[in-house]
């Protein structure tokens, strides 16, 4: 009776917290999920607009893409990721100079993405297990083409002074900063320099982003 006593108040604590911990972890990961699903909405609207869609408004269209990206995509740091370990050697102007030109490659993967998809509706899977880092966050949305494809793709957030922006995105399988880091190692063996790679990115990088496109219809 004595031994009851003293585990069930211990026991009833364990409970307690335990469901407190998890409270706090599903809080995080709605919070992420609001942010995703807040810009996939506005993505969604815009692609809706078909004038957007024409050749003679592709500046508008990357414009329209930018102005809804930008404040959920670290770029500074998916930067520092697709560098890899050259990040290491880089210097500060290299970075923020690698980050704008990250920017306009995404927003040219976007507009790419939006002319060439057509989204008749989209879900969000819940996750299966909660973050071992509350701070990283992983949303899995199912897209869901007019033709009846559908797409998954995992948007990697973390939480950086208050505010969930994204890190990485997955296709179909297609980790676009392990993509883009590869092809940064790649051009490095050549170039010898993080000048030299920065120099040649956009050029060499629109031949990848194409094979992706391809790659997620196939």
């Amino acid at each position: 009776m004595l031994r009851q006593l003293f585990w069930r108040p211990f026991l009833a604590l364990l409970v307690l917290t335990a469901s407190a911990q998890a409270l706090a972890i599903d809080k995080d990961w709605e919070e992420a999920k609001a942010v995703v699903e807040e810009t996939t909405e506005k993505m969604l609207v815009l692609m809706s607009d078909k004038s957007l869609l024409s050749a003679s408004n592709k500046d508008r269209l990357e414009t329209e893409i930018q102005n809804i990206v930008t404040p959920v995509i670290d770029f500074y740091g998916f930067g520092r990721g697709v560098m890899g370990r050259f990040a290491r050697t880089a210097t500060e102007e290299e970075l923020q100079r690698f980050a704008g030109i990250l920017k306009t490659t995404l927003v040219r993967t976007y507009s790419i993405a939006v002319s060439d998809f057509s989204v008749a509706s989209y879900r969000i899977v819940p996750p299966r297990a909660p973050s071992p880092r509350p701070e990283l966050q992983v949303v899995n949305v199912v897209m869901t083409s007019s033709a009846g494809q559908t797409f998954n793709i995992l948007y990697y957030m973390r939480k950086d002074e208050g505010r969930w922006m994204l890190v990485n995105v997955m296709v179909e399988g297609i980790n676009l900063r392990l993509t883009f880091q590869n092809q940064f190692a790649d051009m490095y063996q050549r170039a010898r320099s993080v000048s030299g790679v920065i120099d040649g990115w956009e050029e060499r990088v629109a031949s990848t982003i194409a094979q992706v496109v391809k790659d997620v219809e196939g």
